[in-house]
C-alpha cells in the first residue's frame, strides 16, 4: 500500500472518530446512560488533534467556508 494512501486513511479516521463519539455521547444523554469521564477527555483530545493537525480536515474546512 502506498504510504500517502495510508496517511489519507488515517486522517479520514481522525475526522470520523470524534464525530462518532459525539453522537454516542448524545445518545447516552438521551437514553439516560452513564457517561464516562474518559469519553469526554478523549472527545476533546480528538477534536483538538483534528483541528490542529489533520490536513484533510483543513482542506474540507477551506472548501466549505470558501465564499463564491
Amino acid at each position: 500500500m502506498d504510504i500517502y494512501k495510508l496517511i489519507l486513511f488515517i486522517n479520514i479516521l481522525g475526522i470520523c472518530f470524534p464525530v462518532a463519539l459525539t453522537y454516542v455521547l448524545i445518545v447516552n444523554i438521551i437514553l439516560g446512560l452513564p457517561i464516562q469521564p474518559i469519553s469526554i477527555v478523549i472527545l476533546a483530545f480528538g477534536y483538538v488533534v483534528m483541528i490542529k493537525h489533520n490536513m484533510v480536515f483543513r482542506e474540507f474546512w477551506e472548501k466549505w467556508t470558501k465564499r463564491k
